[in-house]
């Protein structure tokens, strides 16, 4: 165990003899993986927590009235900021408002109906549900954008296995342990940004080390197919905003 934990802080630490130890390893890929949902169990466990004990504390009638006060003084403040309005949009406003404020209670009504399992139980079933299919998506996730970032890697003369790219490339889950902090108000979220961003740091490493590359190939192989995906995503959304507007102009 201990072993493992000094291989993962050099790993975290972008040292390259770790990297290239975890590459020849003829488990590299089952490792790899195992640590990966390891990670993400435990970046969730906070997250989870969190969530279970907001599920089960009841909303109440005054809890739910200073949420809608305080919705309303952000929507005066928005208003203040916004050009003067004509009758109509004042009056859409106001339906805006009025509907937002039935569905909210009728959400607190919903929240309080009786349920067959007790309300710790059928919520804490959830949140553990949550925490699992969370890790689940992770392996997912990261499992299909690696299937073009070794793609990209080989087209720039990568030549490393895909056993050892897949373990490898597994490691970024290790900085994203920050993500256990991401409850907290203001730091959580930063401290989540930066295993992020340390996370694909550690992504990059493992591209160069397991295919062989520089470091500007590895660089490229990593951003190359979100660049791609984003580009794609915004000539559809371009393309679906014309078909609305064409649609609309007919209509």
């Amino acid at each position: 165990m201990n072993a493992l934990l000094i291989s993962l802080r050099d790993i975290a630490l972008l040292r390259t003899p770790a990297y290239e130890q975890a590459r020849d390893r003829k488990d590299a890929m089952r490792r790899g993986v195992l640590i990966l949902l390891a990670c993400f169990l435990l970046a969730g466990i906070g997250a989870s927590i969190n969530r279970y004990i907001v599920a089960v504390r009841p909303t109440g009638m005054e809890e739910m009235d200073l949420f809608r006060e305080e919705f309303q003084r952000n929507m005066e403040l928005w208003q203040q900021t916004m050009p003067q309005q004509d009758g109509p949009s004042q009056l859409f406003m106001d339906q805006f408002l009025e509907t937002f404020e039935s569905g909210f209670r009728i959400g607190v009504a919903v929240d309080e109906l009786a349920t067959p399992l007790p309300r710790g139980l059928a919520r804490g079933s959830a949140a553990l549900g949550g925490w699992v299919t969370g890790a689940l998506g992770h392996l997912g996730g990261w499992l299909a954008y690696a299937v073009w970032v070794l793609l990209f890697a080989k087209l720039m003369g990568g030549n490393g296995g895909v056993d050892r790219f897949l373990g490898l490339t597994a490691l970024f889950a290790v900085p994203n342990l920050l993500g256990f902090f991401s409850f907290i108000p203001c730091l959580g979220p930063f401290l989540a940004l930066i295993g992020w961003l340390w996370g694909v740091a550690v992504y990059v490493k493992a591209v160069q080390v397991s295919q062989r590359l520089e470091l500007g190939q590895a660089i490229l192989a990593t951003i190359l197919p979100a660049v791609i995906l984003a580009v794609i995503l915004m000539i559809a959304a371009f393309m679906g905003l014309l078909a609305i507007l064409a649609m609309a102009s007919q209509g």
